[in-house]
């Protein structure tokens, strides 16, 4: 069995990459349950450190166990929330960042994986590749790309594998609805769960990719097996589909059989790109054609899991708390 190192293991994206790779791996979570995107979770079965990854002694916790594998998911994850304290954004997605690759080096991992962002190219009018000009407009994005420019001064002349992925919007059961900062859908979602009216931050017309959680953990899990890849690679993980607020909208309501609710219009946020859709013809490639989940199809999945938080609270309804084999 392989050992897994998971930061920011009981956050969104890290709790489902967790449940996907428990059966054959042992796996070890650090997080620091600051989560502001998810609900936050933590499987039993996994070993589990409360702690920040800039604490030197959770750090030697880490290098003392020694993975194999380190997915570095820890972050300040919200474009918005970087505005409240930037200070901290900096130093969880940079230094963090710094400190995290560095340790891989030391114990001469198998594999690096870093979660970077979207965020990093800013607005872009045309498909971006792997290749696009660099052109982060928020906070948010310097700090993500700072820890892509860490990763490659301290990994790139390894023998470490090194994936760093640009997330695009992500979506799924297992958000925290109550962050209104925070990813696209769960925002517009949440208002229709609390049977308010719908807040939108700027123009119908932005666009983004609208990526099921589901296809998010294949990648991230393929990406340690694919034999294909090369030394070090860079991905646009995200299903290529441009999708505009005014779309969203409309597949939201239709999913739960509303022709009409009351939207409320007001300006944008800062740091908010207005448009963002990526090329990803080398992830395909390099992904044995991989098929994403159509955005309808995902939108179903989501409210299926919605529907079961009216009667809990939010913090005891992460999927994996309702069911334990809780399928995405």
């Amino acid at each position: 069995m392989q050992k897994i190192l998971i930061t920011g293991g009981a956050g969104f994206i890290g709790a489902h990459l967790a449940h996907a790779l428990k059966k054959k791996n042992k796996i070890m979570i650090v997080d620091n349950l600051e989560n502001k995107g998810g609900i936050p979770f933590v499987d039993k079965s996994n070993i589990f450190i409360k702690g920040d990854i800039l604490d030197h002694k959770v750090l030697k916790k880490i290098e003392n166990w020694k993975p194999d594998i380190i997915y570095h998911l820890a972050a300040q994850s919200g474009g918005e929330g970087a505005y409240d304290n930037p200070k901290k954004d900096f130093n969880s997605n940079g230094y963090g960042t710094y400190l995290i690759a560095l340790l891989a080096k030391n114990i001469n991992c198998k594999y690096f994986i870093y979660s970077s962002s979207v965020a990093v190219y800013g607005s872009n009018n045309s498909k971006i590749t792997e290749n696009s000009k660099i052109n982060p407009d928020s906070i948010y994005g310097i700090s993500k790309y700072a820890g892509e420019m860490f990763v490659k001064q301290i990994l790139k002349n390894t023998d470490v594998k090194v994936r760093i992925f640009r997330i695009f919007n992500t979506f799924g059961p297992g958000e925290n609805l109550n962050n209104l900062k925070k990813g696209m859908v769960s925002i517009y979602s949440s208002y229709l769960w609390k049977k308010k009216p719908l807040i939108i931050k700027g123009s119908l017309k932005r666009y983004r990719n609208l990526t099921y959680i589901k296809d998010c953990i294949n990648i991230l899990s393929e990406s340690i097996k694919n034999k294909k890849l090369k030394q070090f690679e860079i991905f646009n993980l995200s299903n290529g589909l441009k999708v505009t607020v005014e779309r969203l909208i409309k597949e939201i309501l239709k999913v739960n059989g509303k022709k009409k609710w009351k939207i409320i219009n007001k300006e944008n946020t800062p740091g908010d790109s207005f448009g963002t859709d990526a090329d990803v013809s080398y992830l395909k490639k390099q992904f044995k054609n991989y098929k994403f989940l159509k955005l309808e199809e995902g939108l179903k999945r989501y409210f299926l899991w919605i529907e079961k938080i009216k009667k809990r609270s939010l913090i005891n309804s992460h999927p994996y708390k309702i069911n334990k084999d809780y399928k995405l």
